[in-house]
Order: structure tokens, then C-alpha cells, then sequence
């Protein structure tokens, strides 16, 4: 999968990663949930590298997506955007598949 970054998300994105360490990285995670009614939910936080994930590196930040994510997207192509009124968005060809993203820590 290709990801692709908007100069607004590179630098919201930059400017929370200068107090973080380097040896962390940024997830795009997707998880199945509901009951009868099952969708997608998708979230980003920070997050070591795992044994199967995808990594994409744009400037100074890496990218992590595990295999289940890349399903549910459905897609070969990524943009993750911000808008000050949206927060971060991810984007297919195809369809605006979450906004109202906001960076955490995993755990917290």
C-alpha cells in the first residue's frame, strides 16, 4: 500500500513527533467491532514496529499498518490528511474512510 501525507498532516505530524522518541512510530490501525452491525474503527497512536507490519516512511516519519488494516481499507492507495475542523482524516481513492482521527499514545 502506498501512503501519502498532505503538508498539513506532515507538519501537525512533525510538530507532535519533536518530543517523542525516535524509535517510535505511528500507526494506522483498523478493528472490526459490533454486534449485529459490524464496522470498521479506525485509529491512530504511537506505537512500536511489529514483526508483520507494513512500514512507510515519509520525511522523518514512519508509517505502520498491520495486514487486517490493508483489508479493511480496500485499497493500493492511503492519504492521510488534517483539517483543523475534522482533525486527521484517511482518505482512499474511493472513499473518506475515517475522520475525526486524533494522535494518542496506544495505552493511554
Amino acid at each position: 500500500m502506498e501512503i501519502t501525507v498532505t503538508k498539513e498532516a506532515l507538519g501537525q505530524l512533525q510538530a507532535m513527533n519533536q518530543a517523542k522518541d525516535k524509535n517510535r512510530f505511528i500507526r494506522i490501525n483498523g478493528e472490526l467491532v459490533g454486534g449485529c452491525g459490524m464496522t470498521v474503527e479506525y485509529a491512530l497512536w504511537w506505537d512500536e514496529r511489529g514483526v508483520d507490519d507494513l512500514e512507510h516512511h515519509v520525511e522523518d516519519l514512519t508509517f505502520l499498518m498491520d495486514k487486517a488494516t490493508i483489508e479493511y481499507i480496500g485499497a493500493d492507495r492511503l492519504t492521510v490528511d488534517f483539517r483543523p475542523q475534522q482533525g486527521f482524516r484517511l482518505v482512499s481513492p474511493q472513499q473518506i474512510v475515517a475522520y475525526g482521527l486524533v494522535l494518542k499514545e496506544r495505552w493511554g
